[in-house]
């Protein structure tokens, strides 16, 4: 029996706790010290992974929104409101642009607070399809590059747009999946390839770009995606 209480403990506790090495109860000294220890064993200085990393700093981020949520409910959900309405004013202009959007919010708010969570409210995904505003749109996403760092895809199928508009989507590095399928792209936009290492996907069908080219640019990704670690969220 003991043993199952224990199982159930490990089991509840929220995913970036658990990357940290945290059990309850939590304190942001522990926090910021499980923090230390680890990102020395992953820093990509140390011989770990830029993947590891990077999942260690939200890891990190996350706890403290946790404690401070559970410490300060109030102030908390002060400080959110002006991030929730930037983000809903962002969502209304992306509509305009003919967009359908993503959203999402942090999951153990989701699991524990119910209706607060609606506050964490973060863009995920955009698609935008056969429209000739897209140039205009990305434009408007760079300059809430601040906004959008939860942006994992983007689609803009049979869209009007250059090869130059789709380089500037650089400044979503977290981009994990782009289908540019049926635009006039042409071979420079596959330069993005290299521009967002952790790119996933590029779809590049029905485009200008050769199809030397699209297989080079799978071939690429296909090779990225196999020597890629696992997600340390997946780790018990």
């Amino acid at each position: 029996m003991t043993s199952s209480r224990s199982d159930k403990s490990s089991e509840s506790r929220p995913d970036f706790m658990v990357l940290l090495g945290l059990a309850p109860p939590y304190a942001l000294e522990d926090v910021k010290a499980a923090y230390l220890v680890r990102a020395k064993e992953l820093h990509p200085d140390r011989g770990g992974s830029p993947e590891e990393f990077d999942a260690l700093q939200k890891a990190f981020e996350q706890a403290k929104k946790y404690l401070d949520f559970r410490s300060d409910r109030r102030g908390w959900i002060a400080n959110q409101m002006t991030s929730y309405l930037g983000t809903q004013e962002m969502i209304e202009r992306l509509e305009q642009f003919g967009a359908e959007v993503t959203s999402d919010a942090i999951d153990w708010l989701k699991k524990s607070f119910g209706d607060f969570a609606q506050l964490t409210e973060n863009v995920i995904s955009i698609r935008l399809e056969g429209s000739t505003q897209a140039e205009e749109m990305i434009r408007y996403m760079v300059e809430q590059q601040s906004e959008l760092g939860s942006l994992t895809r983007l689609e803009l199928p049979n869209c009007k747009i250059s090869d130059a508009a789709v380089l500037e989507l650089e400044a979503f590095q977290q981009l994990l999946h782009i289908d540019l399928s049926g635009t006039p792209v042409g071979k420079d936009a596959t330069w993005i390839v290299d521009s967002i290492l952790g790119l996933e996907t590029l779809d590049l069908r029905g485009t200008r770009v050769g199809w030397w080219m699209r297989r080079k640019v799978r071939s690429v990704l296909q090779q990225r995606m196999e020597v890629r670690p696992h997600s340390p969220f997946g780790q018990a």
